[in-house]
């Protein structure tokens, strides 16, 4: 009787605290509504079917333009034409925030109902100045993707350290110099910015007013140091990422490893589909094994624009959506997303974990959960991230043509080329060569 008694006491117990989460979401008591999203992730619609569910007089037309920054910024320029929620990567989303895209969610989503929702650290990627306005979805966090078929052939080792790292990648280069231990990217700034986050830096940030931009600090220096050794001798090459030619290099075997975001899960098994099987992933090499740390390469939030009509209802949305437990299973199950950020990802982490075919049966969920928790740290991004990113792939350019001899000089050089645009945008708020 006593079992039976505690049974009944541990399952009324759960029920209690599932509807204590769930009083999380305040009701919404508006007019029946027709929200409006852009987003160019998959298999949205099957989460916006829950939440109409969980709220019947929202509605929300979903529509998937790709990438969507120019459609956006016209809109922004014409002063109408965006639609109620817009997702955007963190790293781009302080530019529209200086641009006036989005409206504070404050008075529906205040601070410590974001932080219990989705952690601090996430606060630097959907705010500024105290203001809210959307939400996180998905996780960038740093992972290890690496072919098993190639490590086991050349006998190679997974790198738990950076040096031990470089060790791999010049020993199949001796071994085999057809094959790619690992390429980095031509541009693309997100890729560098990350390398030095996991490492436990930044190369700028924001307080209180003040844009602060400082790319030679002591561990910036470091990690491009450690890349720029590589790729001089031409152990690493760079490489331009997203071709068809990247691609087929991942799918047929020409390239061991990837050092990226946990979401290229997705990418790969659109994009490498004859690999299935062969890859395995892991945390990323760490600097300080005794003190692991992580960063982030992508992730984007769904904010609130000002163009919204209806923005309690796009408040709410977006709230729901990123969080519940329900939406969490649909965005990892139809989207394939990592949705780790929000903090609710615990309660369907063992619902939505178990072994990955394409993976080798690997239960990656699990292993790219360990990455995102080690994300402890964050920063806000510069608000003319298109010109941060347009300023270092000229640089690399300009190296891989040889008009720069030794890549980690192109570190000072990309400072003053973002100081410079800035400063031509206007910004008389800078603070160059310190950090908050």
């Amino acid at each position: 009787m006593k079992k039976i008694f505690l049974g009944l006491l541990v399952a009324l117990l759960a029920v209690s605290v599932a509807f204590a989460a769930d009083d999380i979401y305040p009701e919404y008591k508006g007019e029946p509504v027709t929200l409006t999203m852009w987003a160019w992730t998959s298999n949205e619609d099957y989460s916006i079917r829950e939440f109409e569910k969980a709220y019947p007089n929202i509605k929300v037309q979903w529509e998937n333009f790709g990438v969507h920054y120019t459609k956006a910024q016209t809109a922004i320029a014409a002063g109408e034409g965006l639609p109620d929620v817009l997702m955007i990567e963190y790293t781009f989303a302080p530019e529209f925030m200086e641009l006036g895209a989005f409206v504070p969610i404050n008075q529906w989503l205040p601070e410590e109902k974001f932080v219990k929702l989705f952690g601090e650290p996430a606060l630097n990627w959907c705010a500024l100045d105290g203001k809210i306005y959307g939400t996180p979805q998905d996780s960038g966090a740093i992972a290890l993707f690496y072919r098993k078929d190639i490590f086991e052939k050349y006998g190679l080792t997974v790198p738990q350290t950076w040096p031990e790292f470089a060790e791999q990648a010049r020993k199949l280069r001796q071994a085999d110099p057809n094959l790619n231990f690992a390429t980095v990217p031509l541009g693309w700034a997100l890729w560098w910015i990350g390398q030095v986050w996991e490492a436990g830096g930044k190369v700028f940030d924001y307080k209180d007013g003040k844009w602060y931009i400082d790319f030679t600090n002591p561990v910036a220096e470091k990690v491009f140091n450690f890349w720029g050794e590589l790729i001089d001798e031409g152990t690493i090459k760079i490489e331009q990422w997203w071709s068809p030619d990247w691609y087929n290099s991942l799918n047929v075997g020409k390239t061991a490893a990837v050092i990226i975001g946990c979401w290229f899960a997705e990418w790969l098994r659109y994009n490498a589909p004859e690999s299935e099987g062969l890859w395995r992933v892991t945390i990323p090499p760490q600097w300080d094994p005794a003190n692991p740390h992580n960063g982030m390469i992508g992730g984007s939030g769904f904010y609130v624009t000002t163009h919204s009509k209806n923005p309690e209802a796009a408040a709410i949305f977006v709230m729901w959506l990123n969080s519940h437990p329900e939406s969490l299973k649909c965005l990892h199950k139809y989207s394939n997303l990592p949705v780790m950020v929000s903090t609710r990802y615990a309660e369907v982490l063992d619902e939505v974990a178990g072994p990955d075919k394409f993976f080798g049966g690997q239960n990656i969920v699990e292993t790219l959960w360990e990455a995102h928790k080690l994300v402890d740290t964050a920063y806000v991004a510069l608000p003319i991230q298109t010109n941060v990113d347009q300023a270092l792939g000229l640089l690399l350019q300009d190296y891989v043509d040889g008009k720069i001899k030794k890549f980690a000089d192109i570190l000072p050089m990309w400072e003053e080329a973002v100081v410079k645009a800035m400063k031509e945008f206007g910004y008389d708020n800078v603070v160059v060569g310190e950090l908050p």
